[in-house]
């Protein structure tokens, strides 16, 4: 080749960051399990050598690999676990069971916030009980026993309206196979009754749940009837928050008034199941 044809040859620069990203998705790659979760330590491997997140491997001693069906050995690939510890992180409560992993970034910070295994706090004021939510109605019905309420129906029976002073009310609701939080207050700065349902876990199966506060009087003359229904709300989405938007049982003082009957309401809560409507 002439010196005329190489000065015409136009070679183009790889830029470093574009190899290390395409270095970075193809390790992505590897470090995935047959059952698609990412390999994190420990990582284990079969006898034909595919490796194994540990979803997919604990115990080992009773495990056939998902890929192949051979059995899989007590061997760990650590070479294979170093990468995994660079590139990935673990979720804060692996500890307590959760085998959540992915690329470090904000993605892990959204997965803590709503984890299945994050600790709740008791709300009792003085109570400094921190659990998980299946150890969470063992405490309650032990130390705040009256605080527990066991079926999908209360009535709330609120008396001085007139002379209506602050009120907040917070129980742990056990119905239909699972837990709620119902809370219930008066503010006076903002002269309204509010009231809530949180359901206990998985934020993805709070839709799958709807509460209705009801408030009814009847006399000779008329009938009476305030009503609000709503999907339970997420558990991570706190009371105050809830409130402050309005997205719940609203009711204000003078409706409440209205509605008194020597000078008190009962206010009806109901937990259903969306399927059942």
């Amino acid at each position: 080749m002439d010196k005329l044809k190489l000065e015409k040859l136009s070679i183009k620069p790889v830029s470093s960051a574009v190899v290390s990203e395409d270095i970075n998705s193809t390790v992505m790659q590897t470090l995935r399990c047959a059952c698609k979760r990412y390999l994190y330590a420990p990582i284990r491997q079969c006898r034909s050598g595919h490796c194994l997140c540990s979803h997919c491997s604990d115990p080992p001693s009773r495990r056939m690999c998902p890929e192949c069906g051979s059995p899989v050995i007590q061997a760990r690939n650590l070479a294979l676990e170093a990468i995994a510890a660079k590139l990935l992180i673990a979720c804060v409560y692996r500890t307590a069971g959760c085998l959540e992993v992915m690329p470090q970034g904000y993605g892990m910070l959204v997965h803590e916030h709503q984890c299945l295994y994050r600790p709740y706090d008791c709300f009792a004021a003085k109570c400094a009980w921190t659990g998980q939510a299946h150890t969470l109605l063992a405490h309650m019905e032990k130390s705040h026993r009256e605080r527990v309420f066991v079926g999908f129906e209360k009535v709330f029976k609120v008396k001085k309206i007139e002379n209506r002073e602050e009120m907040d009310m917070m129980f742990l609701f056990s119905c239909l196979n699972n837990l709620f939080w119902v809370k219930l207050i008066y503010r006076k700065t903002d002269t309204t009754f509010f009231g809530a349902v949180q359901y206990v876990g998985n934020i993805n199966t709070a839709g799958k749940y709807s509460y209705s506060f009801e408030v009814k009087s009847e006399d000779e003359k008329s009938k009476k009837l305030f009503r609000f229904d709503r999907k339970t709300h997420e558990d991570i989405v706190s009371f105050d928050v809830i409130f402050g938007s309005h997205d719940c049982f609203c009711f204000p003082i003078s409706i409440a008034k209205y509605f008194a009957e020597s000078d008190a309401i009962s206010i009806n809560l109901t937990i259903q199941s969306v399927a059942q409507h």
